[in-house]
């Protein structure tokens, strides 16, 4: 009899267990993930939080948190986890009633990009592992990780010839709303500059003198076409890291920089360009852009997606080409920028297999860019 009874009351707490965890397992139940910053650079370390919160009396013995995360964030905890073409971790964990826990997921981001999780699926069993359910919870866990700057002979030696040039002619007109000082009527002066107030007190013709105006912007065109049917991702990417860094040594002097290229973003699908400005929001905003970039996308001919702006661009700007590709086409478009008398270097990433082949009137504007 008490072996009956026993045998009754363990299948009583079976299917009261059982019903419970049916009806409730994720009733009060929240999961989320973030990442410690949503912005930081290529080969810097970040974390990535793992929160799971039980809100009710009902315990959670056995539950697994599974989500699927790029390859290129490359975690430290290799547990619980497998990589193929992306990062997916399935991880087991046990929760009490009413209770809050917290997992800290250190990893390494090897790669350039903008990084997203956008669900996180929860899988519950019962005490006696008799069923299943799956329960998926929206996220939106974004990073984007920006290129890796550039700081060696490399970059500083061509960066501050290019600086020079455009600061020597940087300072073109004067700037009638930026006031410097007064001084005396030369017979050159016009009778507008004439400042009559001070001249009335003086009891001498007196002339305002203005602050010039720093109007001459750099334009970077960053072109991603391969040169060969192999495509090198190597250049590629160094030619992004070359525009980031180009881009923030002009920013950083106050120079309004542009960047246009003929790469499409991995968000919109478009071709990617942002005008000229300056400061740290429009800093922020070109590293975005180049964080987005999508070199596994196809990228459409780069003379004739941007020709029309390149030649549009206006003479007392200074331009910087960073291509790997050499072709006639886009000679020839440098070649008219060159007859215009326009201040442009072009940059071009090699290696091994890619060697420099410029007309030899180009040879004075080109920065060859050797990438091991």
């Amino acid at each position: 009899m008490k072996i009956l009874s026993a045998l009754l009351g363990a299948l009583i707490l079976y299917y009261l267990q059982n019903y419970l965890y049916r009806r409730y397992w994720n009733k009060g139940l929240n999961v989320s993930i973030r990442f410690s910053s949503d912005r930081t650079m290529e080969g810097e370390e970040l974390e990535l939080y793992e929160t799971v919160v039980n809100k009710k009396f009902l315990p959670l013995p056995i539950i697994k948190v599974k989500f699927m995360a790029s390859k290129h964030l490359e975690f430290l905890d290799s547990n619980n986890s497998s990589v193929t073409d992306n990062y997916y971790r399935n991880e087991l964990i046990s929760i009490m009633m009413y209770q809050k826990l917290t997992r800290t997921l250190r990893f390494l981001c090897s790669h350039r990009g903008y990084y997203n999780i956008n669900n996180i699926d929860v899988v519950c069993s019962d005490i006696f592992v008799s069923f299943e359910a799956v329960n998926n919870y929206p996220v939106d866990a974004y990073l984007y990780v920006y290129p890796r700057l550039i700081n060696s002979d490399q970059f500083q030696i061509p960066f501050q010839k290019m600086l020079g040039t455009v600061l020597t002619k940087r300072f073109i007109m004067e700037d009638p709303f930026e006031f410097r000082s007064i001084r005396e009527y030369q017979s050159f002066d016009t009778l507008k500059s004439v400042n009559w107030k001070a001249s009335a007190k003086t009891g001498s013709l007196k002339v305002n003198v203005n602050d010039f105006t720093a109007s001459r912007q750099v334009k970077i065109f960053l072109n991603l076409e391969s040169e060969t049917i192999l495509i090198y991702e190597d250049l590629q990417e160094e030619s992004i890291r070359i525009a980031a860094s180009f881009a923030l040594g002009f920013i950083n002097q106050g120079i309004p920089t542009a960047i246009y290229t003929n790469a499409r973003d991995v968000i919109t699908k478009n071709i990617l360009n942002v005008p000229a400005g300056s400061g740290e929001n429009h800093l922020r905003n070109l590293n975005e852009a180049l964080a987005r970039i999508d070199t596994k996308q196809s990228i459409p001919p780069f003379v004739q997606t941007i020709q029309d702006t390149f030649k549009q661009s206006n003479d007392d700007d200074f331009i910087i080409l960073i291509s790997t590709y050499q072709k006639v086409d886009l000679q020839d478009l440098l070649n008219s920028k060159l007859n215009n008398k326009t201040d442009f270097s072009w940059i071009v990433p090699i290696n091994h297999d890619i060697k420099l082949s410029i007309q030899e009137e180009l040879m004075n504007h080109v920065i060859a860019w050797e990438v091991e």
